[in-house]
């Protein structure tokens, strides 16, 4: 990005790769010889935002979240994500959307993975957008997402077959819900394989056989009701919001239970 000013060049430094949405408004756009691309520049009417909150830019990160390079993880977070055989019962501390976040700015350096429950709505679930993935395939081994243009698994370096009858994978859902409550939203939580057939109260081959109106349907039958939420997290500096949320289990709650449960805002 040459003739940047100093203050737009060190705003530029705090984007992430493949993490940060920018949205930019009369920007000059010229071609570049010596590179021999398009080059972006700035000029005294350009206005960016970052991480802007329209549907567009929401779908652009939710793409880019899904793809395989972003899914990969170290091996202690890999350890960490999958290793969720935990009686729910255990689990009895409540929070806020708020609460979760604030978390993320405790102890200092990377605090350790924790479970909890949140009564909340699911605000956002694309089951009936196809420019969203709802099913992929897993690795029967690990049970991880298999990148689809090499068949492998990254995580336990199985090479896989497209031969009939020799594909060590499944099928699985594989969603990334929003989750709102009183004091704010939570993106980006991931809700998937069994749980996720919990929730949607479908197999993943019931679910392909429904129409779209029929996925759309279902879709606003869960949308907006408060659930009942039992929820992992680990945290992460690669990830957009610093956490990944991985739901255990969503059922709709009590509303008697959620009033007695529900936190105030900042408590």
């Amino acid at each position: 990005f040459p003739s940047w000013d100093n203050e737009s060049i060190q705003f530029a430094q705090s984007w992430v790769p493949k993490e940060t949405v920018i949205f930019a408004s009369d920007i000059r756009i010229n071609y570049d010889k010596f590179r021999n691309c398009m080059i972006a520049t700035v000029i005294s009417k350009t206005i960016i935002t970052v991480n802007p909150d329209t549907a567009e830019a929401n779908i652009l990160f939710n793409f880019i979240r899904q793809s395989p390079e972003m899914l990969d993880l170290d091996d202690e977070m890999i350890d960490q994500w999958r290793s969720d055989s935990i009686n729910l019962q255990t689990i009895i501390d409540v929070y806020t959307v708020e609460q979760l976040k604030m978390k993320t700015l405790q102890n200092g350096g990377k605090p350790e993975p924790f479970y909890g429950i949140i009564f909340a709505y699911i605000s956002t679930l694309n089951i009936d957008n196809e420019a969203s993935k709802v099913i992929r395939n897993r690795c029967v081994k690990c049970h991880y997402v298999i990148n689809e243009k090499t068949n492998t698994c990254s995580f336990c370096s199985s090479t896989n077959s497209l031969d009939a009858g020799t594909v060590p994978m499944f099928a699985s859902f594989d969603l990334l819900v929003d989750l709102t409550d009183h004091t704010g939203t939570l993106h980006f939580c991931s809700l998937s394989d069994t749980i996720a057939e919990e929730t949607l109260g479908h197999t993943v081959q019931e679910f392909q056989a429904l129409t779209e109106t029929q996925k759309t349907t279902l879709k606003w039958q869960l949308l907006l009701e408060r659930s009942k939420i039992y929820f992992k997290v680990i945290f992460s500096t690669t990830a957009r919001t610093g956490l990944r949320v991985k739901l255990l289990s969503c059922k709709l709650a009590d509303p008697v239970e959620a009033c007695q449960n529900l936190p105030e805002k900042g408590k």
